[in-house]
């Protein structure tokens, strides 16, 4: 082994400075975040290539500045904070300016507003804050496609670094003076492992309690950072006695072990886990093994692999190809080239050729360059106002471009995005509250005092027929009450909810208080429908499904099922705006904003829902799809110049009121007593 003199220069210099290994640990974190972000079948855990990150920075980070207090005996934080904006601002800023520029002539306006909300944040590294507590419209599927919603693990980073000196000069502050060098050393760990166990516990309470915080802000990743951290103390303090001789004697094994738990997190977890959680454990301990392995600088097993030149190639590259893959997937998807390999494989093509631009011309002047020896207050001053500038840029661009709606091809006057049940969801009806709280709203639709009542329960999705309900049951026979949750299934199953970050238990306990409420006031009809977009197996949709009518069947003199309508795999009013925006995208249509439908899941899911009914002799099915998608066609508009959706997948109060005569042929075949209210079967 190592005298002692060697071993500091092999370790405290060799794992802080440039290591090969640790640059393809980042090509792999970089390409399973990739892949995920892709969707590419088999890697939907690759979200995990964040956490590698995380236990990265950790190591990197306490080592440059043990090693400065070690030199100096003090840490200069403005100097490192200097560092740290030369380093990642710049690349940062040049990709969020482009990209907000580019989306500005390439989306229509409502696009480019519902997808750039995070601008500020992203611009300032508090994207975190922003996802994890601004409440964004429900009914604007677009915001889930935030150009910049990458940019939050960057957020976690900074915040990471702004307290990060501080907790290392308050553990040497707090060390004793009077033992040896070596023990010296290994005192931070005492540190680190309590920011490791608080910061650990923290996540798991807010994994149950507050997913969103728990998987976006930075306590509550702490503890990854902390355990890259503490492989460098380790490292340093312990290389050469029994425990790291045995750990290098089995190097092979630790970087394959190391590997195996990074790429069975990246293949078997999936973004329908409450995450980090627990599992967050797995991928993190991979990174730390594989940093370990890698300590002595030997190069071996699985560490041939990772010094490779391809993947030291796409390690240096790593920043920027985070930084443009996200904004680039999501352009593509405006233009509906990510839903093929092909096209997967043009936007990684295009995301590599922006991130080597980016490396070469942005990332290394200001990191290794020209610029890297700017002074730290003209640093910070430079900073400041580049930030100012941006932020000011994407006002300007916003009062002027973007932020003002662009003509529509229909109607300057008419906003199909505005065409909704305004009975349910107006001003001052919180008939849905989505899933802020589970409390039940039944909401009144005309005629509070009729002798028959009529009831539709469902998501937003099942929601959408509210206006098509009175016209089948008129005042003053009938009064009609809706009963809606966004989101929510009328499936008896439990299911993650990425908006919650875990299960939907809003949902489960809203759908019982609603059932239990139809088996108070007995109905004389039921009209139930829900998105088919859920993630249920098909056993789950027929025996789910077939709970709830069973309950519905018993209170209600009739039921009728409406499966989820089939959607569009773009914005529908966006589509609409000019100019025309999606010539690329659509196939199988004769005229603009028309495409072949896509996917046969609202079909399957109707076949499942037929299944459910079948014991049930009260319950129908009454599938509308071919109405929304006649022969097999999705349009933003129909020929007859009606606007069909609102958005990508709910249709507008106007197209639902056209199908009422055609509704009420399809009520009466199947039996008469559904819209004229006789109390018999069907």
């Amino acid at each position: 082994m190592f005298n002692d003199k060697t071993r500091l220069t092999k370790v405290v210099h060799g794992t802080a400075a440039f290591r090969l290994d640790l640059q393809g640990l980042r090509a792999i974190a970089v390409a399973l975040v990739i892949l995920g972000h892709m969707g590419v079948s088999g890697f939907a855990g690759g979200f995990i290539g964040v956490d590698v990150f995380f236990v990265l920075s950790g190591y990197l980070i306490t080592g440059l500045l043990l090693q400065e207090q070690e030199a100096t005996g003090r840490i200069n934080y403005g100097r490192f904070l200097a560092r740290r904006l030369r380093r990642l601002l710049p690349a940062l800023l040049v990709m969020l300016t482009t990209v907000l520029l580019l989306s500005s002539i390439v989306l229509s306006a409502y696009e480019v507003r519902m997808q750039s909300g995070s601008f500020v944040y992203s611009a300032t590294w508090t994207s975190n804050f922003f996802f994890a507590f601004v409440d964004r419209d429900y009914f604007s599927a677009l915001t889930a496609e935030d150009l910049f919603l990458h940019t939050w693990s960057l957020g976690v980073e900074e915040q990471f670094y702004l307290v990060w000196p501080w907790l290392i000069a308050l553990a040497f502050w707090l060390r004793p003076t009077n033992v040896s060098q070596k023990v010296l050393r290994s005192l931070p760990l005492v540190s680190l492992a309590v920011i490791f166990v608080v910061s650990l516990v923290l996540s798991l309470h807010w994994s149950t309690s507050k997913p969103l915080l728990s998987f976006y802000m930075m306590p509550s990743r702490g503890w990854q950072f902390a355990l890259g951290a503490g492989v460098y103390v380790w490292l340093n303090a312990s290389l050469g006695d029994a425990a790291s001789r045995l750990l290098l004697r089995n190097k092979v094994a630790v970087e394959i072990v190391g590997l195996l738990l990074i790429f069975a997190s990246a293949v078997m977890l999936s973004a329908e886990i409450t995450y980090p959680g627990y599992y967050a454990l797995i991928p993190s301990f991979g990174a730390a093994m594989l940093i370990v392995a890698g300590a002595d600088q030997r190069s071996t097993g699985a560490g041939i692999v990772l010094v490779s030149r391809p993947f030291v190639w796409l390690g240096d590259r790593s920043y920027s190809l985070y930084l443009w893959h996200w904004p680039i997937l999501i352009l593509g998807r405006s233009f509906g080239i990510s839903n093929a390999t092909i096209g997967m494989a043009v936007l990684i093509g295009v995301s590599l050729i922006f991130a080597s631009l980016s490396y070469r011309h942005i990332e290394l002047p200001f990191w290794k360059g020209r610029f890297s020896r700017v002074k730290t207050l003209r640093t910070a001053l430079v900073a400041t106002l580049a930030v100012v500038v941006a932020v000011g840029g994407a006002g300007a661009l916003k009062r002027n471009v973007y932020g003002v709606p662009m003509q529509t091809a229909i109607n300057n006057s008419y906003d199909p995005r505005a065409d909704f049940p305004t009975a349910i969801y107006g001003e001052g009806r919180p008939c849905d509250t989505w899933f802020s709280s589970a409390q039940l709203i039944p909401c009144g639709i005309g005629n509070r005092d009729g002798e028959k009542l009529a009831i539709l329960l469902g998501d937003s999705i099942g929601a959408q027929w509210s206006s098509l309900i009175p016209a089948l049951y008129p005042s003053p026979e009938w009064q009609v009450i809706v009963l809606t949750k966004s989101s929510c299934a009328m499936v008896d199953e439990s299911y993650y909810y990425e908006k919650v970050g875990g299960d939907y238990q809003v949902c489960t306990q809203w759908r019982k208080q609603a059932l239990d409420y139809i088996d108070m006031v007995n109905p004389d009809v039921v009209l139930v429908g829900s998105s088919s977009t859920y993630d249920f197996s098909e056993l789950q949709w027929i025996e789910g499904s077939a709970r709830i009518f069973s309950r519905l069947a018993a209170a209600a003199k009739a039921v009728v099922v409406i499966p989820g309508t089939p959607e569009l795999s773009f914005d529908g009013p966006s589509c609409l705006e000019q100019p025309y925006r999606f010539s690329l995208r659509l196939s199988g249509g004769k005229r603009e904003c028309e495409e072949a439908q896509v996917g046969s899941e609202s079909n399957d899911v109707s076949r499942l829902l037929g299944q459910a009914t079948d014991e049930l002799e009260n319950v129908k099915l009454l599938d509308l799809g071919d109405l929304v998608c006649p022969e097999g066609k999705c349009a933003a508009m129909t020929e007859g110049g009606v606007v069909v959706f609102r958005d990508s997948q709910h249709l507008t109060t106007t197209f639902v009121d056209t199908l009422v005569p055609e509704v009420r042929r399809l009520l009466d075949a199947m039996s008469p007593s559904i819209t004229r209210g006789y109390h018999q079967t069907f």
